[in-house]
């Protein structure tokens, strides 16, 4: 089996950089003891995004950005649907034996997903303008279908959330018909509700006819402009809609847009990917900035590792600014083109510059990528630089970053924190394990994962440290937290093998058994294939059930 070597950039210690097969055949199993589990800050993050889905629809709390039009890319959309990508990557590889953790939670993201506040700013939007199209003489007609023509950068995302789910929790229902359905009804204004009824392979199909039209090249955001990492999402609803439906969609729509952009060119003269081509023009757009590189990098990873872990040691290289202590934050993209043109020169350069204002999620994208490729020294540096300088913040569980528009201190450190980052990339790449979302794309959980125990339900909902089923081991679950006063708990285990005698172990003393099915505070209730376990919970509990 063959992998991927990684040049360190400077300065990074190569014993700290990770080796991730990239081969079809990779195993990382899902359910190894060695790699699952949470620790306090993994937890809280899975809080803090549960508690923004279960906030009452049009409730925004916490995720509002400086953008009224929900055009920019701290919006409502890139918030769900980094939400989502983190549970999926925290179920499939931290708590894989607990899907009752994450469903309720993703269905909610994907209630809020469908919501007008969401997508409605795609009516303006498809009229186009001067800045994507400088060539445009009048506006176009709009149009309200926020998924029909263009838009990938919702219709995208909407697509590998709707897969994703199905192959995360073996759950088809948003391919039902109409099951991802877009409601149009203004109270004052307009000729009446409009409903735009889509479900996943609906979606599917117009996604892909879009690619084929475009040569492979991608479908737009805005219109007239395709952006690189918008089409990254379709891929993997591509690879989703495969392995649920037994399609090959997946080989064809990775190897064609491979081949449309290997003759285009993905590469600016600097080395760095374009973040948008202007179609009618034939021109690119570089945005000079991290996100350029680290947002692409940390998503096409799932399909093309290849190619972005060639390019990554390279471009990170430019974008990252180590601080003497380990802390790692991002340097101003005026200093990395002030850096470039001195390179000849030997010129030093200062490698701050306060006057710089960020405004965009350039620090989480960073952090994405430098989880997703292995890069553990550069992420544990800027989750670090985090912690110390954008004060994370605990409300009601759950650990975020708050919004912070200043971008530096007064000793110039990086201080500047968006909704995106704060809510969702920061908790994607803490939970996340290296080459987390390739191996979600190539192999998720199987038919034999789906058949074997597992948690399905808790009330109430508690935290839960480590949910894992191994056949000689059995299932191993750490649930509790730190209640106030003992809380009576209720967890239903499915898929218990039916006629196994079996025994319950809380914290290494046996509580209850197939022949005693109550001891003190817990009491098992056996229905069929379930084991409803009864136990009041204080502090974290480890609990194992082994079936001989």
């Amino acid at each position: 089996m063959t992998t991927t070597e990684l040049i360190p950039p400077p300065g990074l210690n190569p014993a700290a950089f990770a080796t991730v097969d990239t081969q079809a055949d990779t195993q990382l199993i899902p359910g190894s003891y060695a790699v699952n589990g949470l620790d306090d800050l993994q937890i809280g993050h899975l809080r803090h995004i549960e508690n923004l889905a279960t906030q009452p629809d049009g409730d925004w709390s916490h995720m509002g950005n400086a953008d009224p039009g929900q055009e920019w890319l701290d919006s409502y959309r890139y918030q769900l649907a980094m939400a989502a990508y983190t549970l999926g990557l925290a179920h499939l590889h931290r708590l894989p034996a607990a899907p009752c953790v994450f469903q309720p939670v993703f269905d909610s993201l994907m209630r809020k997903m469908l919501r007008r506040d969401v997508w409605g700013y795609w009516k303006d939007t498809s009229q186009s303008g001067k800045f994507i199209n400088p060539d445009l003489a009048a506006l176009r007609d709009p149009w309200i279908d926020p998924v029909v023509k263009e838009n990938i950068m919702y219709s995208g995302h909407l697509h590998a959330m709707a897969g994703m789910y199905a192959v995360l929790f073996n759950d088809d229902r948003y391919a039902q018909p109409g099951a991802l359905t877009f409601t149009h009804a203004p109270i004052f204004w307009g000729m009446g509700p409009q409903k735009f009824e889509y479900d996943f392979q609906k979606l599917n199909d117009v996604i892909y006819w879009q690619m084929v039209e475009s040569g492979w090249l991608g479908v737009p955001c805005e219109p007239n402009c395709v952006f690189l990492i918008c089409n990254q999402y379709p891929m993997l609803g591509f690879r989703f809609h495969d392995l649920r439906h037994g399609s090959a969609i997946s080989e064809e729509a990775t190897s064609s847009y491979k081949d449309a952009w290997t003759r285009k060119g993905m590469l600016d003269k600097d080395g760095h990917f374009y973040y948008f081509w202007r179609m009618q023009q034939d021109n690119f757009f570089s945005v000079g900035r991290a996100s350029s590189d680290a947002w692409l990098g940390a998503a096409m990873h799932a399909w093309n590792p290849d190619l972005v872990r060639s390019q990554y040691p390279r471009q990170s290289a430019e974008w990252f600014h180590r601080h003497a202590d380990g802390r790692v934050s991002l340097l101003a993209p005026t200093v990395v083109a002030a850096r470039r043109a001195a390179a000849d020169s030997g010129v030093p350069v200062a490698l701050q510059d306060t006057a710089y204002r960020w405004t965009a999620p350039e620090f989480g994208y960073a952090a994405m990528w430098a989880s997703e490729l292995g890069d553990e020294e550069t992420l544990q540096g800027l989750l670090a630089h985090a912690d110390a300088c954008m004060e994370p913040t605990w409300e009601k569980g759950g650990l975020y970053y708050p919004r912070q528009d200043a971008s530096w201190d007064g000793d110039g450190n990086m201080i500047y924190m968006d909704p995106l980052t704060g809510n969702t990339l920061l908790a994607y790449a803490r939970l996340n394990v290296p080459g987390g979302l390739m191996h979600l794309y190539r192999q998720p959980f199987d038919e034999q994962h789906f058949a074997q125990p597992a948690m399905t339900d808790m009330q109430p909902r508690l935290n839960v440290k480590r949910a894992v089923y191994d056949p000689e081991r059995g299932l191993l679950l750490t649930v509790g937290g730190r209640r106030p006063v003992p809380t009576l708990a209720h967890l239903t285990i499915s898929n218990a093998p039916v006629g196994k005698a079996w025994s319950l172990w809380r914290d290494g003393v046996l509580k209850a058994s197939s022949d005693a099915v109550a001891t003190g505070d817990t009491v098992i209730e056996q229905r069929g294939d379930q084991l409803i376990i009864h136990c009041t919970v204080l502090d974290y509990s480890e609990l194992r059930i082994h079936w001989e």
